[in-house]
């Protein structure tokens, strides 16, 4: 089995730098740009089932990329990003100065918004495995399976799927992480880039 993980594509929130979890905003022109460049990279994978995370700009990052596919994603919650809670739509520069996240988290996934309302990285962790394992139960062996999300959230569940692959890093917008699944394991095969 072959998983297509790939983050959104930018947001207007993400050009002026404004923190966003479960709050949305929609893609930019770049963000459109970006992720038609990547649906043109996947062209050739033959994506057997698409699941989307249901906020905006996951639901039209796995549009973008299904056209000519003939499927319709699934939307599930449990890939929705991080909740940032009270702290959603502030400046991130200003986010940063409460230290909610460690200094190294992308190593130590240590990001904790309870006290702010929102949620702490681990529980999404265990929310987005979740998906993963019913995702998994109702595939076959021979599936390739199209999963959109978001940044913090997706390199959160692929940094504990995959811990110990030094290629991977925090995804950039409408990044695609190929992985593959056999027999309980699962391996990072590639990671596509947007191309400018």
């Amino acid at each position: 089995m072959k998983f297509i993980f790939v983050r959104h594509g930018k947001t207007h929130f993400n050009e002026i730098n404004l923190t966003q979890g479960w709050c949305d905003s929609p893609l930019s022109q770049l963000g459109v740009k970006q992720v038609e460049n990547m649906s043109l990279q996947l062209k050739d994978y033959c994506i057997n089932k698409a699941y989307t995370s249901p906020l905006g700009r996951a639901v039209e990052t796995s549009e973008i990329i299904l056209q000519g596919h003939n499927i319709a994603p699934i939307y599930d919650k449990r890939l929705k990003e991080v909740n940032f809670g009270i702290l959603e739509g502030i400046n991130t520069q200003l986010v940063r100065k409460l230290h909610v996240e460690t200094a190294d988290w992308v190593d130590t996934l240590e990001m904790d918004y309870r006290p702010y309302a929102g949620e702490d990285l681990h529980s999404v962790i265990t929310r987005q495995v979740e998906a993963i394992n019913d995702i998994l139960a109702n595939s076959q062996e021979d599936d390739t399976i199209l999963v959109v999300g978001h940044g913090c959230s997706l390199y959160g569940l692929l940094k504990t799927l995959i811990p110990h692959d030094a290629r991977l890093r925090f995804p950039d917008n409408a990044t695609a992480i190929i992985v593959d699944y056999k027999e309980g394991h699962y391996s990072l095969d590639t990671i596509l880039n947007v191309v400018y």
